[in-house]
C-alpha cells in the first residue's frame, strides 16, 4: 500500500489520574518487577516477563495467563522513553519465541499497534494519557479495531485499573 493509500484510524485515548507521584507511575511502566503486578486486564490474570530491555530500541516479551489457563504472548518494541514524562512502544501478538503472529482470537486484529503513554506531574498525583492506534492497518485490521472500540476500555482500561490498585498498594 502506498503512503497516499494508507489508512488512518483514530486512536483510542484513555485518561486516568493516580494518587501517586509521576516518578513512581513511570517506574511502574518501565520496570518488569512492577509490570508483572498490573499489566493484565482483570484480576486473576498472571503476567510473566521472559525478557525485558525497556529502553529505546529495546524489546520485551511477556505472557499473560488468564484464570482459565489461556496464554497470550506479547512482544513489545520500545521506540522512545523520556523519563519520567513518556514512553512510546509498538506491541505485537507473538508466540513464546517472540515471533510475530496474528491474534489467535481475531485474525483481522491489527498486527502492529503503537501505544503512547504521557504522564503529567500534578504534585502527589499523576495524570496519565494512553493513546493506542494501529500502525499502517489493512482495511480488515482498521475495521476490526473500529468494531472493537467500545471494548478498548476493558483491555487497556482494565489494565489501567489494575495499575491504580497496584500503585495504591505501594503507598504508605
Amino acid at each position: 500500500m502506498s503512503e497516499s493509500d494508507s489508512i488512518t484510524v483514530e486512536p483510542t485515548i484513555l485518561t486516568r489520574e493516580y494518587a501517586a507521584p509521576r516518578q513512581l507511575v513511570f517506574e511502574a511502566w518501565t520496570r518488569p518487577e512492577h509490570l508483572v503486578n498490573w499489566q493484565f486486564p482483570f484480576p486473576g490474570f498472571r503476567c510473566e516477563f521472559i525478557h525485558a530491555r525497556i529502553d529505546p530500541g529495546g524489546t520485551s516479551l511477556h505472557k499473560m495467563t488468564a484464570p482459565n489457563g489461556f496464554e497470550m504472548w506479547l512482544l513489545t518494541r520500545y521506540e522512545s522513553i523520556t523519563p519520567p514524562e513518556s514512553l512510546v512502544f509498538r506491541q505485537y501478538n507473538s508466540n513464546e519465541a517472540g515471533e510475530i503472529l496474528s491474534n489467535p482470537q481475531n485474525p483481522d486484529w491489527p498486527r502492529e499497534l503503537r501505544t503512547t503513554v504521557q504522564l503529567e506531574d500534578l504534585g502527589e498525583r499523576t495524570r496519565l494519557q494512553l493513546i493506542w492506534q494501529p500502525i499502517d492497518p489493512t482495511p480488515a485490521e482498521a475495521a476490526a479495531f473500529e468494531a472493537s472500540r467500545a471494548e478498548h476500555g476493558k483491555g487497556w482500561g482494565g489494565g489501567l485499573e489494575q495499575l491504580d490498585g497496584y500503585l495504591r498498594s505501594l503507598q504508605p
